[in-house]
């Protein structure tokens, strides 16, 4: 005989499961940034993205469906590489538009979240949104807009909102973590905490991207 998961049962286990931002590409950007040197960061078999802190931009060739794939990536997925001057300049005038980074911290939160929390954010959490995520640069959830309405004008936790919204607690927790994770909300009722990144090991990749890569690892 099979257990049955009714939807209510499915609600409790995303209110209680959680992602570590810090074994993802949310992980590998938050070891880059303090750093401030240019880096290449690849995954095998999708592309690559180059991250330049001093910016605080991104720049990638991939589509939307790839990124998204990239963005699922385990730590252990990644292979990353300091960019050299030349290597920088050349990628700055070949035409691939540079992003801010904030919204690719946006796009790993809500494409690693899978309906979870990320880890050091809560059900139980005062959620203020301190500004509006740009929709129409970044990709939202169904009821984003309300989301934003609702949290930007009352602080409110992640629970009592999925509930006044009515909307599935899964949404709450994917939009929250993207926007905590690019600092566009914060939790008033409680101190944020650091994510540690893990060791990275490299793969091959195509592209302009992956012709830097090879590049500077001489490969």
């Amino acid at each position: 005989m099979h257990a049955v998961t009714t939807s209510a049962s499915l609600s409790q286990q995303a209110e209680q499961a959680c992602f570590d931002p810090a074994s993802g590409l949310l992980g590998v950007i938050a070891q880059a940034l303090p750093s401030g040197h240019a880096i290449l960061v690849y995954a095998s078999g999708i592309g690559a993205v180059a991250l330049v802190p001093e910016r605080r931009e991104y720049f990638t060739e991939l589509t939307e469906d790839e990124l998204a794939a990239f963005c699922r990536l385990p730590a252990t997925g990644y292979a990353t590489k300091r960019l050299a001057d030349g290597g920088l300049n050349q990628l700055l005038t070949q035409g691939v538009r540079g992003r801010n980074i904030d919204e690719l911290q946006w796009r790993a939160a809500l494409y690693a979240s899978a309906g979870r929390l990320m880890k050091g954010c809560g059900r139980d959490d005062v959620v203020l949104l301190k500004a509006w995520p740009n929709l129409t640069r970044v990709p939202g959830t169904p009821n984003a807009m309300r989301i934003a309405a609702l949290l930007t004008r009352y602080p409110t936790t992640v629970s009592l909102a999925h509930h006044l919204l009515k909307i599935p607690v899964e949404e709450m927790n994917e939009f929250y973590s993207a926007a905590h994770a690019s600092g566009l909300a914060v939790a008033v009722n409680r101190k944020p905490e650091r994510m540690k990144g893990d060791t990275i090991k490299p793969h091959r990749n195509r592209g302009l991207l992956g012709q830097l890569f090879e590049r500077v690892t001489g490969l």
